[in-house]
Order: C-alpha cells, then structure tokens, then sequence
C-alpha cells in the first residue's frame, strides 16, 4: 500500500469519526475498487438485491462548471478553500473527496447566498463563554455568557463578524501564517505541511478532558509555530475558522446536490446513503435498502402527480399552477 493511500484512508476514518456518521466502517477501499468499470457501477446502480454500501462510483465526470465559477470568494480565496476541504476529504477522479464533490462551489454559494447559516448565529454580545459548569442564572450579562464546556456546541456561531467576514479574515491569517513560516501560500504547500497546519489550528480547540492530551494541546498553542499563528489571527480564534470550515466540509460533501457540493453523489455513496427517498419498506427499515438507485431531490418523481392540491407546498404535490 503506497503512503499517499494510506494517508487518504487515515484521513477520511478521522474524518467519519469527526462527523459522527453512522456508517464510518464502510471500507473506502471496497468503494474504490468499484469505481474504474463503467459496466460494473451502471449495474451495481441498477441491481435488484444491491445493497447501498455496495455501490460503487459512478464513472468519472468532469465537475459541473458551477465548481469553477466563484460568487464570493476571489480565485485565490476559493483555491484556499478548496485546499483546505481537500486535506479534510482526500480524494482522485476514481475515489471522490471534497474536490471532485465541489465541497468548495457549496460553500461560496452559501456565502453568497445567505447572511447566516444553518445553525444559530449571533453577532451581538453576550458571547458564550465556555467553562467547566454553568453558575445559573445570568440575566444581567452583557458581554459575555458563561457556558458549560459540553454545551458551547449548542451556541452556533458566536461573533461580532458575519460568517463571510470570518472566511475572509480567516483564509488572510491563514495565508499570512504560512508565509511567515514556509514562505508560501497554503495552497502551494504540500499534504503533511497542510496538515501540520490544519493540526495546529486544531489545537487551539477546547482542552480534551485527557490530562495527557491536554497537555499535549497547550504545548502546541505555546510552541513558536503556535505563537506564530496566533499573531497572524490576532482576536480571531484560529480553531473557530478551522471549525467552521470544517462543518461546512461536512455539509457540502454530504447534502443534497441541489445545493451545489456531493456531486456525482460521492459523499452519499462514500457511505453508503441511497439519496433522497419517499419512504422505506418495513425489511429495508431493517435490514438496510436494497433495489435502490442512488438518487437526489431532483431526482424524485411528484408524490401525488396530475393530482391538483391548493394547499401543497411545491414539487411534494402538483397544484392548478402546474396544470398549464
């Protein structure tokens, strides 16, 4: 096994584990050797006892030219990006990451299409702030909100900046860091020093509850690289622009292509998800789906098609509208 398989296979468990999803025992392998024979994935498509895991990818296709046209991000900023989701989610033309999924087109879609995102986002104090258990109530706080530790993930977005101002920022200190330290940009660099990099970042996360590992984080932070860093990012956290890069990596690799990243389906079948579904089998509940082609929100026929309904939400129903 070379050593660049072997960092892309470490890579993408940490990654699964990170995310939390279910399926992190698919072995990316066995997807991959599905992957060269177009004959062979048209059938695993098609098959009527294929179960999702085994699906290989589909043949290789040139990304959507939506991966290369930017809305928010300048060129050199959304290189940056996609540098950064690409070490998160490796990947190849045969073997689908972030690139080939166009993680990136996703989130410069977001960035431009929306002034705050999923989760909760505040950009007025109080702040929270974490700390190892709350003290009650804080009614009068003004500028700061205590929070247990565990909790702060609850809190969502936290900061003066909207999330467009803290990409930017955050690419500018991030370039501005590797050029004091490698005299690069991050994009120019090689996979172990992004790494290293995206590492550190890391680092200035919340201290694990290991004694051992937490030391071993605050030695980092206080390291001449750790230093470096934190004068590059200055009041901004190094962590929190790794963290949110690091979610929306999860996003666009993992939702509905309609919204511009899992192209070609690749984070679905990294994982072995059949798409979007109007509804299972009580033995599929069970035993998983099987005789399901991989498939998104465009793909899915009307519910209740020619059946005309005043009061439904479109595509779910046809209504009078569609009737011309």
């Amino acid at each position: 096994m070379s050593e660049q398989t072997t960092e892309k296979r470490i890579n993408r468990t940490t990654f699964l584990r990170r995310a939390g999803v279910a399926a992190a025992a698919v072995s990316v392998g066995g997807l991959t050797a599905c992957g060269s024979n177009e004959e062979q994935n048209s059938a695993a498509l098609l098959a009527t006892d294929t179960d999702a895991t085994a699906i290989g990818y589909a043949p290789p296709q040139r990304p959507p030219l939506l991966c290369k046209v930017l809305s928010f991000f300048t060129a050199e900023e959304g290189a940056t990006v996609d540098a950064i989701t690409a070490r998160f989610i490796p990947g190849s033309v045969d073997d689908p990451g972030a690139h080939e999924a166009c993680v990136t087109g996703f989130i410069d879609h977001k960035l431009s299409s929306f002034q705050t995102f999923s989760v909760p986002t505040y950009f007025q104090a109080p702040f929270a702030k974490p700390v190892p258990k709350t003290t009650g109530p804080q009614e009068n706080a003004k500028t700061t909100i205590l929070v247990a530790k565990s909790e702060l993930d609850r809190y969502g977005f936290q900061s003066s900046s909207t999330p467009q101002d803290a990409y930017k920022g955050g690419i500018a200190a991030l370039d501005a860091f590797t050029r004091g330290r490698y005299q690069a940009r991050f994009v120019d660099l090689e996979g172990a020093p992004q790494d290293s990099v995206l590492s550190l970042m890391e680092a200035f996360g919340p201290l694990p509850s290991d004694p051992a590992k937490a030391r071993k984080q605050l030695a980092l932070q206080k390291s001449p690289a750790g230093k470096a860093m934190k004068k590059a990012f200055g009041k901004a956290s190094p962590y929190g622009f790794f963290s949110m890069v690091l979610e929306d990596t999860y996003e666009g690799m993992f939702s509905d292509p309609i919204y511009g990243g899992n192209h070609a389906f690749a984070g679905w079948l990294l994982v072995g998800y059949p798409g979007a579904q109007r509804a299972y089998t009580p033995e599929e509940l069970t035993a998983g789906p099987h005789r399901r082609r991989v498939q998104g929100l465009a793909d899915m026929p009307a519910m209740h098609p020619g059946n005309p309904a005043q009061h439904a939400v479109l595509p779910i129903s046809g209504t009078t509208q569609t009737e011309h």
